[in-house]
Parts: C-alpha cells; structure tokens; sequence
C-alpha cells in the first residue's frame, strides 16, 4: 500500500526497483505459474509488499536486493499456483528453538571466510523455503517478523522453517565433515 508519508527519495528508489527488476520478478513468476496474467498478479503483489519493507533496502542495483526481490515474488508465486490448485498450506507447529546460534556472521578471518562460502554452498543446496527464510533471517538480518511479513507467512510458520532449516543444514555439514556416515 502506498503511504502519503513517503518521502520523494523512497519515490525515486522504489521506481527504481521497479525499472531494475520487473522483468526479472515476471520471469520467476511465470516460470512456476505457467500463466503470463497470474504471473503480473504476482509481480504486482510483491512490489507492494517491496514498498512496505523500502527502508530495508540500501542499495537498488546488488546481490542482497536481486536475491530479496526474487525471495518475495516466488514465494507469491506459489502461494498463486496453490490457491489455483486449491493446495492447502501446509501449517507448521511450534516447536522448542533449536541451541545452536547462527546468527554470528563468519569471516572476520581467512579460515572463517572459508568456512562461511563452504556454509553458503550447502544453503544453496537446501529448498527454497528453508534457504529463503535462512537468507533473509540470518543473512541479510531480517527479524522472524519481518520475514513473515515478506514471505506471506504467519511467524510461527517461519519459525519452524527455520528450526527445520538449521536442522537440515546441520545435517549436511555432519556429512560434509564425516561422508561415510549417514
């Protein structure tokens, strides 16, 4: 929703946005949808919700930006292709946290650097929804609220996501270590 309190310069870089990633936000889109006018739906949606959570946003033309728009729209876009299909979503319980803190950003060492590109590739291994909500969580510092909010989710659903997430994750770094054992 556009909100009169919008500053000229939000102007400027939501329009920007807009002119930078549209196309790309239509091709994702209709890449799971398989409809060219569910697919602007899509689009359209995620640009307002881009426009709710604009002072998030830094920088117009980078990796975390393309990586955030991208999120936003596949996830509005299944969310279309289930209620077209008549799929329910799938509700998650709450469950305890998980101990382990992820939260701490590796690299401030040559070693730590390593490990955390070596941390990226599993992430890029995971699904989608477990990778999104690592991504926005951990990555780029979104809180479980905020996350829900981008995602279409309630913040117990992501959550749980990214207890199962951190689950997995840890998973595939035990078998990266020790192969032989699964």
């Amino acid at each position: 929703m556009w909100n009169p309190n919008t500053t000229e310069a939000e102007l400027v870089k939501f329009e920007q946005l807009y002119h930078t990633y549209r196309q790309l936000m239509f091709r994702v889109a209709n890449s799971i949808l398989h409809d060219e006018s569910l697919a602007e739906d899509a689009v359209q949606q995620a640009f307002c919700r881009i426009l709710n959570h604009l002072e998030n946003i830094l920088s117009v033309e980078c990796p975390q930006t393309r990586r955030f728009v991208v999120i936003i729209v596949r996830n509005l876009a299944i969310n279309l292709y289930h209620s077209r299909h008549k799929q329910p979503d799938v509700l998650l319980d709450e469950l305890e946290n998980w101990a382990a803190d992820l939260s701490q950003s590796p690299g401030t060492a040559v070693e730590e650097q390593d490990a955390y590109q070596r941390l990226v590739a599993l992430i890029e291994q995971m699904p989608h929804g477990y990778r999104d909500v690592l991504m926005l969580r951990y990555d780029q510092g979104y809180s479980t609220a905020q996350v829900a909010s981008m995602l279409g989710l309630r913040e117990e659903n992501v959550k749980k996501r990214l207890q199962r997430a951190r689950r997995k994750l840890e998973q595939l770094l035990k078998q990266e270590v020790n192969p032989e054992c699964d």
